[in-house]
């Protein structure tokens, strides 16, 4: 996917134009090239999803919370010709929808949605096709009463929830309509109205969703006569220069999820103890090197992440610097999927400032696992996209005699990969 940036940057170096040094070993063909090509479509669109009632407290004391509406941004793939939808929906501002009575603030919503479809029969223009799913993500619940008057509002719930879904999509030349239903099996749960008063709340288990989507083949370009002699070409000069293995830089948007709760906050401060960090995206920027013949890897990656854990009169500031050094080893190349894994080894720099309680900080050494895949079609371009995830288990720092977890799923779901080794070799041969 996304060929058409490596495109642009091929003609702008003039690799297209690289003329034809003799005989060529044919490496790709066309035909081969095509199945690679139909394997995934990139998809772009938007989504909207209704969220049913549910209430708050029991008794003469109970709330009934509105429904709402939540519109979202879908980026995608669908795989395995036709099979499998891989997305990512990303809410656009709040929900839409009232407010309880005597409620100042109302907050019922999930964060960004990592998720996937399965289609027993594959998606083809022009047909209605059933699909069953899960998707993984943050939810988030919060409601300030009117009578609040501290100083960071009220408490907030949050968790990992896993809905599972069940759907029809219709498919037409160029996009993707879909409607459905998800059911969360979490949805009830205690919740802090004061820094002392737990009241019990239910959730509607049931929210419905609509969206439509763009599918794009961008990689069909690869499967043309002219397309794939230029990667003949390509695949010649490598091998003449020895040039497959390859410095390169990196670059993309990585989220750290929280995997464990504290039982620091247990402890001090249990109104936040079920308040679940997450960092928002934040960039990684990582350099390393790739080497062809044995499929290893050489990554360092560096990654900063902040948050503040906030409720009636507490903020909690804490912080993670992180920089890694890893080795993997890409397991096997189908149909441009090319997963790997390997070990991390992580220099941690981790803080915590509890206004007005107490300061720590630390520096120390965790080991964890890297796992993750990369979209490479050829093996001879000048850049590819990859996806890591990251787990350091049991990462902590000690305050006062408990444990402030750090052991946070990273989850970086597009990273640039350039080879700018490959860049200055391919220059070399560039059609004066």
């Amino acid at each position: 996917m996304f060929q058409n940036l490596k495109f642009i940057l091929l003609a702008f170096i003039g690799l297209t134009n690289i003329p034809l040094p003799g005989q060529v070993d044919t490496v790709f063909r066309v035909e081969t090239m095509k199945k690679n090509t139909d394997f995934a479509s990139l998809t772009l669109g938007l989504d909207m999803m209704a969220i049913g009632k549910g209430h708050i407290g029991e008794g003469s004391n109970q709330i009934t919370t509105p429904g709402q509406f939540r519109s979202g941004i879908t980026i995608g793939g669908v795989h395995f010709w036709g099979h499998a939808d891989f997305y990512v929906t990303f809410p656009i501002g709040p929900n839409f929808g009232k407010k309880p009575e005597n409620v100042s603030k109302f907050v019922n919503r999930e964060s960004v949605e990592t998720g996937f479809k399965y289609y027993p029969w594959a998606l083809k223009p022009n047909t209605f096709r059933p699909y069953v799913g899960m998707s993984f993500q943050p939810f988030i619940f919060r409601i300030d009463e009117t009578s609040n008057k501290y100083e960071y509002g009220g408490s907030r719930y949050s968790r990992f929830v896993s809905p599972v879904q069940l759907g029809i999509t219709f498919t037409s030349q160029k996009f993707l309509f879909t409607a459905g239903a998800r059911y969360n099996w979490r949805n009830q749960f205690d919740y802090y109205l004061s820094s002392e008063k737990m009241v019990p709340v239910t959730i509607n288990p049931w929210n419905f969703n609509i969206g439509i989507v763009r599918y794009m083949d961008t990689d069909k370009g690869y499967s043309s006569e002219k397309s794939v002699d230029q990667l003949n070409i390509k695949y010649y000069v490598l091998t003449k220069e020895e040039a497959f293995d390859s410095w390169y830089v990196a670059l993309g948007p990585s989220a750290a999820l929280q995997m464990s709760r504290s039982s620091y906050l247990k402890k001090y401060v249990p109104y936040v103890h079920n308040q679940m960090i997450f960092s928002g995206f934040v960039p990684e920027l990582a350099v390393g090197r790739y080497f062809h013949k044995s499929r290893f890897n050489i990554n360092m990656a560096a990654r900063y992440m902040s948050q503040n854990i906030k409720a009636f009169d507490t903020k909690i500031h804490v912080t993670r610097s992180s920089f890694a050094l890893e080795a993997y080893r890409f397991l096997f190349n189908y149909r441009g999927f090319v997963p790997f894994v390997g070990p991390s080894l992580n220099l941690e720099y981790l803080t915590l400032d509890h206004k007005e309680r107490i300061k720590v900080n630390d520096t120390k050494l965790a080991l964890g696992i890297v796992l993750g895949w990369d979209i490479n079609l050829s093996d001879v371009e000048t850049s590819v996209l990859r996806t890591n995830l990251r787990y350091m288990p049991g990462l902590h720092l000690k305050v006062d005699g408990q444990k402030m977890m750090y052991d946070y799923l990273e989850f970086n779901f597009i990273q640039y990969v350039y080879f700018f080794n490959r860049v200055n070799t391919y220059k070399k041969y560039r059609k004066k």
